[in-house]
């Protein structure tokens, strides 16, 4: 939870340094904090419903709950860019005040559809209203991809295992030529690519059975320095080595949850703010970009 929550802090202050406020190589890198929230999701999905998808209800229910997590804040924060766009539209009219990007030039009725069926991510070639939620789109059938697999596969952790794999492989190498992008072709593929990274991760955690087998912090210290250096020197890439850093992401997050909970660096994660920061992570996510439009119009 804890660096859920610092990664979408990041991402926030990724798209506000765009005005030039944060220039800090960190924060400017910090959109591969995204491919972070992939990895994560899974990890975590696969802990939690690999064993649990074995029907078309339980499919169903999986994909319900996904929708639950996702879509209403998705369809607040949709409807409050339908606003703004709506008073920058009046503004043009009424006032006569022109802007870069003119009112429902991109945020026009068909993304706006695309949006509310969380297709815009593989329908349209750049994002729309509420820009961050491109990731959301992309993880929401990623989500159902995974339940199909694991519904038709009948619980086979090989046959889930290799496939994984091939998927992994398949979107790696597009994404090495294409570059990691938020596109309609890019953003799926970085989705499916960091997701599937982290289920195969969960995969090699369960099976070696991981848990508790580091006893101190020098490990995941280690490798959270790593990811940080990766993304300071790779962050400005957009093919190549920079497609690595999600396998990075994904042994970071394996080393921290086998670490013993009595080690400093886990005490550190547990901190109940950090973890608080983690719990209203998805709301920062989603909300960030609202926030920045309001502050940049003052």
């Amino acid at each position: 939870e804890s660096l859920r929550g610092l990664a979408a802090m990041t991402v926030a202050l990724h798209h506000y340094q765009i005005g030039g406020h944060l220039p800090f190589t960190f924060i400017k890198n910090s959109w591969l904090m995204v491919d972070f929230f992939f990895v994560l999701s899974g990890f975590v999905i696969s802990l939690n419903y690999r064993h649990k998808i074995y029907s078309a209800k339980s499919f169903y229910q999986f994909q319900y709950k996904r929708w639950l997590r996702l879509f209403p804040l998705h369809l607040v924060m949709l409807f409050c860019f339908l606003a703004i766009e709506s008073a920058r539209f009046i503004a043009h009219k009424k006032l006569n005040l022109d802007s870069i990007n003119p009112p429902f030039a991109t945020n026009h009725f068909s993304s706006f559809i695309s949006n509310l069926l969380l297709l815009q991510n593989w329908t349209n070639p750049v994002m729309t209203w509420n820009m961050p939620s491109w990731s959301i789109s992309a993880e929401f059938y990623t989500y159902a991809l995974f339940g199909f697999l694991v519904l038709t596969l009948k619980k086979s952790k090989t046959a889930l295992n290799v496939l994984s794999v091939m998927l992994v492989l398949g979107a790696g190498i597009t994404l090495n030529r294409v570059g990691m992008g938020s596109d309609n072709i890019s953003g799926p593929l970085r989705c499916i690519y960091s997701f599937f990274i982290g289920v195969i991760t969960h995969s090699f955690f369960d099976s070696f059975q991981l848990r508790g087998k580091l006893f101190n912090s020098y490990p995941a210290v280690f490798v959270l320095a790593l990811s940080i250096i990766a993304i300071i020197c790779l962050g400005d890439q957009y093919k190549g080595w920079v497609t690595w850093v999600p396998i990075l992401f994904s042994i970071t997050i394996a080393t921290i949850v086998s670490t013993q909970p009595s080690t400093f660096v886990i005490e550190k994660l547990s901190n109940s703010k950090l973890v608080y920061l983690g719990t209203i992570s998805y709301g920062l996510y989603m909300i960030h970009a609202a926030v920045w439009w309001v502050i940049n119009q003052t």
